[in-house]
């Protein structure tokens, strides 16, 4: 993401020199699957103080009370990318599928199956158009094969147990 690379002038013309906020991303194809170590990687990673209704203050809280109206627990999120007024899905903004690991690494196994399955049933219905009436089958297929493909993937990358 440009707004997120940090580029220097060398003599030899402009350089990767970093990417900001370290968070991990990966193109699943028709979107992104983003890996951050708490709440607040998904706001550093679009470079934004707030989103879908959730904002960067209460991703930062200690501890959420909604009684005081403060904090905001995110184990995972599909959404679409927040530049993408038109909600168009398509590149080159990319919907996303964000893993929160600081929370999933409190939880077993299975636990992290099912939080994987349940952001990527999200996106697959996403990527329907909100529309699965007479395609239930076929997205929640389509759920259980993302699903797969990012626990493989994480499971490769030592983030979830084996």
């Amino acid at each position: 993401m440009a707004n997120l690379i940090d580029i220097q002038k060398s003599k030899k013309g402009a350089s990767l020199i970093s990417i900001a906020n370290k968070v991990k991303h990966y193109d699943m194809g028709k979107y992104l699957l983003i890996v951050g170590k708490d709440a607040t990687d998904i706001f550093k990673y679009y470079n934004v103080k707030q989103m879908h209704g959730l904002n960067l203050k209460d991703a930062q809280a200690e501890e959420v009370d909604k009684t005081k109206g403060n904090g905001v627990y995110i184990y995972g999120l599909a959404n679409y990318h927040p530049a993408d007024k038109k909600l168009t899905a398509k590149a080159p903004y990319k919907p996303f599928v964000f893993l929160n690991m600081g929370t999933f690494k409190k939880y077993s196994p299975s636990e992290q199956a099912t939080a994987v399955m349940h952001e990527t049933m999200h996106m697959s219905i996403l990527l329907s158009n909100w529309n699965i009436k007479d395609k239930e089958e076929e997205a929640i297929g389509k759920a259980e094969e993302e699903a797969n493909k990012i626990i493989a993937k994480l499971k490769g990358l030592n983030l979830l147990k084996k």
